[in-house]
């Protein structure tokens, strides 16, 4: 039987690995948290493609098969989930548990920790239904107010850090908890793509700016009411890497992937989702940064 753990206390985890005296502010909450809080415990990420009620296998089912087989079929290998065997995996950020699980099912000792109760409960259903025997932990909280038993071999986050405010201090506080030859992975937003574009050119045409630009993006790419944006950040790559810069962080590689189908009406439908032509257009156009990194020596 998998085995976890939601919403631990601070004795669950006991001091900080290597930080024993830091002062972890219980009371800590971002207007950021709050925003996503707001619009992702009533509905959960990426649930509208699904049909299925949510929690069922085929719920799971219809999520994995849309994430790996249409939207974004190039996680697995580009993220390596296939080297992540017996290595300890922190994800920011769970979502729905469609990586989660599939990390687990490649052998990573895996630990997810989030703000929202729904997508840790829906990460949770995942587990229990997908047949796997390995234990896993969940946490509920912020990041920053979450100490560590063990540094980790690997935190992954995708498509997360661009909807946290204080993301600075995240970046620092993972560069903390990683092992000295531990690996950052992540994806986030990115300023110069086709997704970017056509929010761009939706808001001038259909919402005709009467809501801020951000309201509409985070509209469009959220599923937020109009008047209650999530934190969104869109960025170019260099902007993303003068964080990490910041942050203690160097670059071991990078690239650009996010080219769907329906991009091209009508030709994007006779396309592999994962075929050289998406890739290569996800390469110039795509929505995603995807980084790879390690702590600088």
């Amino acid at each position: 039987m998998s085995q976890a753990a939601l919403a631990p206390t601070r004795a669950d985890f006991g001091p900080d690995f290597d930080h024993p005296g830091i002062d972890f502010d219980t009371g800590l909450d971002y207007e950021s948290n709050r925003r996503a809080r707001g619009t992702w415990e009533v509905t959960a990420v990426g649930s509208q493609r699904a049909s299925a009620d949510k929690g069922t296998r085929e719920y799971f089912q219809q999520m994995r098969d849309y994430r790996y087989g249409y939207e974004t079929p190039w996680i697995p290998e580009m993220f390596r989930f296939d080297q992540l065997a017996g290595k300890s995996v922190l994800e920011i950020g769970v979502g729905n548990g469609i990586d989660a699980t599939e990390m687990a099912w490649n052998g990573a000792h895996y630990t997810g920790i989030d703000i929202t109760q729904n997508h840790l409960e829906l990460t949770r259903q995942n587990f229990e239904q997908s047949g796997l025997e390995t234990p896993y932990r969940l946490i509920e909280g912020d990041l920053l107010t979450t100490p560590f038993r063990e540094p980790f071999d690997t935190v992954y986050s995708f498509g997360v850090l661009h909807h946290i405010s204080h993301e600075q201090r995240y970046l620092e506080r993972i560069r903390q908890i990683l092992r000295p030859d531990g690996t950052l992975m992540f994806a986030v937003y990115g300023k110069y793509s086709f997704f970017n574009a056509w929010m761009a050119a939706t808001w001038l045409t259909r919402n005709r700016c009467r809501n801020a630009y951000d309201d509409w993006r985070s509209h469009v790419a959220e599923l937020s009411p109009l008047g209650d944006p999530v934190t969104i950040k869109i960025r170019s790559r260099k902007e993303v890497e003068a964080g990490l810069s910041a942050a203690g962080f160097q670059v071991i590689s990078y690239a650009k992937r996010g080219f769907v189908q329906n991009y091209l009406p009508g030709v994007g439908r006779l396309l592999k989702p994962n075929g050289w032509t998406l890739q290569t257009l996800g390469s110039m156009l795509g929505w995603y940064h995807i980084f790879h990194c390690r702590p600088e020596e």
